[in-house]
């Protein structure tokens, strides 16, 4: 059955490489055989990462303490704080995984029995496609960073007139020396940090992922039900009083269903919406200081356009929610008197005053308004960085071929 659970288990396999959403049983095509256990290998590999990003956020945070915060370099502590957090709330959604996977089962039985040739792989279609193109995406952020992070050391390395044993010992030296002055230098732990530290950045692409692809499938079956009400736009062909009875029925479990969903979902599009408001912000910021070489001009401006699109993405498909569970009701207004009947007027009713929409735990919904006031917030959020950016100008700044540079000594 080409379910949204078959269509998410190759994404869920790539998670679980990067160490998030430790549920296991996802290679089985039924959800009744999905699990979670606090001793499973997924689980214990996703709270390493999450140990491994606590330690980061005290190494963070020591050295913030040693030369000063400014607009800039809170980047740092608020990377793995955030990351953490999303590593967290992945972890507690694939612990409640299974009944809502079960439910989704029960769904996708009811309308794919309605669905036939090219419309039953439609869904499975986009998810890959989508998937596969944002996870693409996020991995070129990532390398893009590091890429540029290497040649501005490799410039200052010479600008300096530093002795370089390695340029790999110079970069564990610079990144990770709160290990590698208590342990020789070894690529292998140099390894393990670094795929924590891509691990732990594509978190932020999977938390928007998964509430992307979600918010497809529920869109894809709200569409199913207009597809059904469309032919009787035109008032020639009248329903039966059954027919209307069934597309209520269904619209009232696709209801339930994101409820329930919205329920689970709700903390991770909180952290979502406020991730990536935030870094949309500080890489405006950056845009606006001078580049250090031209690889980081080009991985800031990436980094912005990636995230516009990505944020975009995220406010829209959720926005769709709403949009498609609304579309019949401008078909029902338009069909005649004499098509009129009472289950008609319970759907008219139910589509006109039930709010079916994703949310922020409630404090809001996310609909086609919501995009406008996120793009307004994104104006006054600039403002404020940029004044905290003139207000703390000068202070945390580490001088040129100072051993400041070094982390051991931060």
């Amino acid at each position: 059955m080409d379910s949204l659970n078959n269509a998410l288990r190759p994404v869920f396999v790539v998670y679980q490489l990067m160490g998030t959403f430790p549920v296991g049983g996802i290679l089985q095509r039924s959800s009744v055989g999905l699990r979670f256990r606090w001793l499973s290998v997924q689980f214990l590999f996703s709270l390493t990462l999450i140990i491994v990003g606590l330690v980061m956020v005290y190494i963070e945070y020591e050295r913030l303490e040693r030369i000063g915060a400014n607009a800039n370099n809170t980047i740092g502590i608020l990377f793995y704080v955030d990351t953490v957090l999303i590593m967290a709330l992945l972890a507690n959604l694939a612990r409640k995984w299974r009944p809502l996977a079960l439910e989704w089962e029960r769904v996708d039985q009811e309308f794919l029995a309605k669905e036939t040739g090219e419309a039953k792989r439609s869904l499975r279609k986009a998810v890959w496609f989508t998937s596969g193109v944002m996870i693409v995406c996020g991995l070129l952020e990532h390398l893009l960073s590091k890429t540029a992070g290497i040649i501005n050391q490799s410039h200052e390395a010479k600008f300096c007139n530093w002795e370089i044993q390695s340029f790999a010992h110079y970069y564990a030296s610079r990144q990770y020396a709160f290990i590698f002055k208590h342990i020789p230098f070894n690529i292998p732990v140099l390894a393990f940090f670094e795929y924590c530290n891509a691990a732990l950045t594509m978190a932020w692409t999977c938390q928007d992922l998964l509430i992307i692809l979600i918010s497809m499938a529920l869109s894809h079956r709200f569409r199913q039900i207009y597809a059904q009400v469309q032919p009787f736009s035109s008032g020639i062909v009248i329903a039966a009083e059954k027919f209307w009875s069934d597309i209520r029925a269904q619209h009232t479990l696709l209801g339930q269903l994101v409820r329930d969903t919205n329920r689970l979902l709700a903390p991770l599009i909180i952290a979502s919406c406020g991730t990536n408001l935030y870094l949309i912000c500080f890489q405006l910021l950056n845009i606006s200081r001078k580049q250090e070489s031209l690889a980081s001009s080009v991985n800031h401006w990436y980094a912005l356009c990636y995230l516009i699109v990505k944020t975009n993405l995220v406010f829209y498909h959720t926005a769709m929610v709403n949009e498609t569970a609304r579309a019949p009701l401008a078909i029902c207004r338009r069909i005649p008197n004499i098509g009129w009947c009472l289950e008609l007027e319970r759907l008219v009713d139910q589509l006109r005053n039930e709010r079916v929409s994703l949310s922020g735990m409630g404090f809001f919904h996310l609909t086609k308004r919501t995009m406008l006031a996120m793009a307004g917030t994104v104006v006054t959020y600039e403002l404020v960085m940029l004044k905290f950016a003139e207000d703390t100008e000068g202070i945390g700044d580490v001088k040129p071929c100072s051993r400041l540079a070094f982390s051991k000594d931060t």
